[in-house]
């Protein structure tokens, strides 16, 4: 009777023993033939041929020798049928551990980790003879092909891949009772379904859930190992991740028409950092809307310097509202981060509506009127008060004779000698160089000579340049309604942005 072995399809050697095996053969059931998958180095592709392999082949190799142990092993080894086919289902059990834990992408919410999956299960075909000196019997990847696996996959998969540089990383152990133990190295992109109501203050739970395909609950169990999920420590840009926040589950599913079929989860818990927020989004925004406030202690009819000011801040805030809105994905309520926006865009809108009203204050002709009659009233009382006052008869002579005073003879000489000699400003500061620096802005001829010298101008004089003088344009008019209502806003919107802040922050963190 011809042995079916597990065996990479060559040319036989020159001492006629064929080495490891690395390709599957099994029996076809029928005496004499087996069946091989070979690589034809001519074709590139898999295809099947026939081997035959004899016992007295087999006998060539030492019976202790691993090779041997490996061949007599697969004699009789199906790895189309599950161990305990007809019996109780084959319990896998499943250890993780974690190398890379990439960041959640909120766009596309998922998640990348770098693994290593290790598989665990029982398979009685495969016990190591007793007198096996070693515990474990390390084997080559390539008999990872010629074993039978449990179909495992993981249920919430957007991409994954094996890794082969520079070899196939696949570990595989077979121990002396049968078990046998399969780690490969993975990266998998999973999905995570994020909730962002409370986001940049969120917590974030993943799951990765590990499924049977094809075989049901009453074929193959899968279950988690003591300890199933190691790490190292992992440092996130934006999460914090903690081993003892990783919570496991069973999460076996149902599927109409073709039964249950084993799975299990782990959940991680990711909470997220603010830092990045607080100091990117949060404290520019506030910073804005007080900028906005500035606007309530500036004069009123100061429209160049309030309306830009109030324009800008309202810009500011829409535009990092939409610079963060690009970064997340478009759901459809809404996030802490949101409220915090809007409120802010309120508050800087807010503060350009009232100096709108304030301006129709400003404008109004009725309060105009209104207050231009309170200040006449005023200034009427101011005069009365001040003409019930004893008045000082000014002294208008020198020797206390009546008469022209001599004062007044002197200054209109000086006054004529001037207009004789400089009548103008440009005319007196050509004509001596020494005075120009000295002169104020407001140097009037009246009182001083042409020399630069003051004269001395009496009461009457005095009196009689200021009537021949043009009147300071009048002082605007400013309602006092208007002036109340910047006064009423220097102290409202700070103490309600003070007040919205103490909610917000009580009910988010």
């Amino acid at each position: 009777m011809l042995l079916p072995v597990c065996q990479e399809v060559s040319d036989p050697p020159a001492d006629g023993i064929r080495h490891i095996p690395s390709e599957m053969v099994w029996n076809d059931g029928v005496e004499g033939r087996a069946e091989v998958h070979k690589q034809d180095p001519g074709v590139g592709s898999r295809g099947v041929q026939m081997l035959q392999l004899s016992p007295e082949d087999l006998a060539q190799v030492p019976a202790n020798s691993t090779s041997n142990i490996l061949n007599r092993l697969m004699v009789s080894y199906d790895p189309r049928i599950r161990p305990n086919f007809q019996g109780i289902p084959v319990e896998s059990r499943v250890n993780i551990f974690i190398n890379s834990f990439g960041s959640i992408q909120e766009t596309t919410m998922d998640y990348r980790v770098n693994i290593f999956l290790r598989q665990r299960w029982n398979d009685p075909r495969l016990q190591l003879p007793t007198d096996y000196k070693s515990e474990a019997l390390t084997v080559d990847p390539k008999m990872f092909q010629c074993l039978w696996k449990p179909d495992l996959f993981f249920a919430n998969e957007k991409n994954a891949n094996f890794h082969d540089v520079t070899q196939d990383n696949i570990l595989l152990f077979i121990f002396r009772n049968g078990d046998v133990l399969i780690s490969m190295r993975l990266s998998v992109t999973l999905s995570c379904p994020l909730d962002l109501t409370l986001f940049p203050m969120d917590t974030q739970l993943c799951k990765m859930q590990l499924e049977s395909f094809g075989y049901t609950t009453s074929d193959l169990v899968f279950m988690w190992q003591s300890d199933p999920v190691q790490m190292d420590e992992i440092a996130l840009p934006q999460f914090d991740i903690k081993q003892e926040d990783i919570k496991y589950g069973n999460c076996t599913k149902y599927y109409q028409g073709t039964g249950y079929y084993t799975c299990v989860e782990v959940i991680f818990t990711l909470r997220r950092q603010v830092g990045f927020y607080l100091m990117g989004v949060y404290a520019p925004t506030l910073l804005i809307v007080v900028l906005s406030w500035l606007s309530f202690w500036i004069n009123p009819d100061a429209s160049a310097a309030r309306v830009p000011l109030g324009i800008l801040s309202v810009l500011s805030l829409s535009s990092e509202s939409m610079s963060l809105a690009s970064e997340l994905p478009k759901v459809s309520y809404v996030k802490a981060i949101d409220i915090w926006l809007i409120a802010c865009l309120l508050f800087g809108f807010s503060s350009l509506v009232e100096y709108a009203v304030v301006q129709v204050m400003l404008n109004s002709p009725k309060r105009i009127e209104e207050e231009k009659a309170k200040m006449a009233t005023k200034e009427k009382a101011l005069k009365e008060k001040e003409g019930k006052k004893p008045l000082t008869k000014p002294n208008n002579t020198i020797n206390g004779t009546g008469g022209t005073p001599m004062h007044v003879n002197t200054l209109q000489v000086v006054e004529t000698r001037c207009k004789k000699v400089c009548t103008s400003k440009s005319d007196l500061r050509s004509s001596d160089f020494s005075i120009v620096g000295s002169l104020p802005r407001d140097f009037e001829l009246s009182n001083f000579d042409c020399y630069g010298k003051p004269v001395e101008v009496t009461g009457a004089l005095k009196s009689q340049n200021k009537a021949n003088k043009k009147p300071p344009p009048p002082k605007p008019v400013i309602p006092a309604a208007a002036k109340r209502i910047d006064l009423y806003a220097r102290a409202l919107f700070p103490f309600s942005f003070l007040f919205f802040n103490v909610v917000y922050w009580s009910i988010y963190l």
